[in-house]
């Protein structure tokens, strides 16, 4: 598939006043080739948010339909963690242990979790708890174990750290056929029987050469995440339906665009925490995950950094600015290595609540290098998720304060008031549910308006919940490839 990074500029188009930030990798292996590798679960509320809170949506199934695929995909994934920690955290049971030991704390971790024990926030006690991570902790499926490199982004250099291509390997050695190099530019649609009946793709070689080709089969799974899918589904539109596009009868496809809002805040630490040994987090605080507050406002997590500033300031940054102060030799190491190692990150996730205004649409008057219309973004920023912020904000405060970091901006540098940044967790667009007048895809991730196709990814969620969303994304996949598995033996 293409390698083209998204952006405003190059790609596709969003709102100035509260524009979406997270962007994506069209390629084989998509954006697991620069993800993190946090790989938490879902609990039992986010499936209920309606329920529950009286915000957002429920999802058709529960936690207790999905936690098989939960334990099988953490297999699959080869995810790290603390089973005994982490067993009925906020009522997320585990029926089976993780595959690997948790991925040992940084040094930072242990000084922290030291500093905020007895720290009540919300009426609530505060603590650490362990972040299961697609990270080797051991020799795994033939993968290393971490070596603590503390560059697992974009890449770890060792590939210790998981990522798609792992299992595109593991399919073509089982005879999959892996078609790189080419992009699917229409669904095509058998308007006498409602089904899909074929796809139109470019296909190009080494030295650019384009074809357009097609391919006809019994069956159609679309994974092409959650704003390329919404995309391909619309513009394959032959222009007498309404509302326009394939699987979009209920026209739900493009809406509900979310992703993870966030925001970190930086602190020079009077202790030394020594930074940069290890994973960039391995640790965070997930106490807020869940709660009644979420009628009101959204739940939260916090990451603990192991990266020194992060973005907020790279060494890098430091360097220049020790630079600037005309600080050389010796003194330049003394300074720099004083500082770097008394730097501390932490960073805060907000889940948004589905919206129907928040969506992808097409721009039909620009169109891409294949012909297809460029996508254009909306979505805003609510008071849901700025209440959230100041929580959040409010708590990093309250483990500084514990770290006796000064309370001055030299010392801590705060995220801007009312801004944020995109996790990189590109969530709904063709949501599932039990209604077709108001879902794209059943709770088997069967598209309601063609039975032989299936829509796969995040893009499938209701809600978003505060977990990042791969290990979902792969337990629904194993869900529905037993799904898949069902109707190729019988049929429809």
């Amino acid at each position: 598939m293409h390698a083209e990074t998204h952006s405003d500029q190059g790609y596709f188009q969003v709102n100035k006043e509260t524009p979406f930030k997270s962007g994506y990798l069209r390629r084989v292996g998509g954006s697991t080739w620069h993800m993190l590798g946090n790989m938490p679960r879902h609990l039992p509320a986010d499936f209920r948010l309606k329920s529950l809170y009286g915000v957002g949506v429920d999802w058709p199934i529960d936690y207790n339909e999905l936690e098989r695929w939960y334990c099988d995909a953490e297999t699959e994934l080869g995810v790290a963690g603390d089973h005994n920690e982490l067993n009925g955290l906020h009522g997320a049971h585990r029926s089976r242990p993780f595959p690997m030991s948790k991925i040992w704390p940084a040094y930072g971790d242990l000084v922290v979790a030291k500093a905020v024990r007895g720290l009540d926030f919300l009426d609530t006690a505060v603590t650490l708890s362990t972040t299961p991570q697609a990270r080797n902790s051991r020799p795994y499926d033939g993968r290393p174990a971490c070596a603590g490199n503390s560059s697992c982004v974009p890449l770890c250099p060792i590939g210790a750290k998981y990522d798609a291509t792992v299992h595109v390997a593991k399919a073509v050695r089982c005879g999959a056929e892996l078609r790189a190099q080419a992009v699917v530019t229409k669904i095509e649609l058998d308007r006498a029987t409602g089904r899909i009946s074929g796809l139109r793709y470019t296909q190009w070689d080494d030295q650019g050469k384009r074809q357009l080709r097609q391919l006809k089969a019994n069956l159609y799974v679309i994974a092409a995440h959650a704003i390329e899918t919404p995309r391909l589904l619309l513009a394959s539109a032959d222009g007498d339906t309404a509302p326009a596009g394939v699987a979009n009868r209920s026209d739900q496809v493009g809406r509900n665009l979310m992703d993870h809002l966030q925001g970190q805040m930086a602190a020079i630490v009077p202790e030394r925490l020594f930074p940069f040994r290890g994973p960039p987090t391995t640790v965070g605080v997930d106490t807020f995950r869940d709660g009644a507050f979420r009628s009101s406002y959204a739940a939260f997590r916090l990451s603990i950094g192991n990266d020194g500033m992060g973005r907020v300031e790279t060494p890098y940054k430091s360097l220049e600015q020790k630079l600037a102060q005309g600080l050389i030799g010796s003194h330049l190491r003394t300074a720099l290595g004083d500082r770097l190692t008394r730097q501390f990150r932490v960073s805060y996730s907000t889940e948004m609540l589905p919206s129907q205004e928040n969506r992808v649409e097409l721009k039909h008057d620009e169109l891409d290098a294949f012909g297809i219309p460029r996508s254009k973004l909306t979505t805003r920023l609510d008071a849901y998720n700025l209440l959230a912020f100041e929580q959040a904000s409010k708590l990093i405060n309250d483990i500084f304060d514990r770290l006796n970091v000064p309370n001055n901006n030299t010392d801590r540098i705060p995220q801007p008031a009312g801004t944020y940044s995109g996790a990189g967790h590109i969530i709904g667009t063709t949501r599932m549910g039990t209604d077709p007048r108001s879902s794209v895809v059943d709770r088997d991730c069967r598209v309601h308006d063609h039975d032989n196709m299936f829509v796969v990814g995040a893009s499938v969620f209701p809600t978003g919940g505060t977990a990042n969303p791969t290990l979902t994304v792969a337990a629904l996949a194993l869900r529905a490839a037993e799904k898949i598995s069902i109707y190729l033996r019988k049929g429809p």
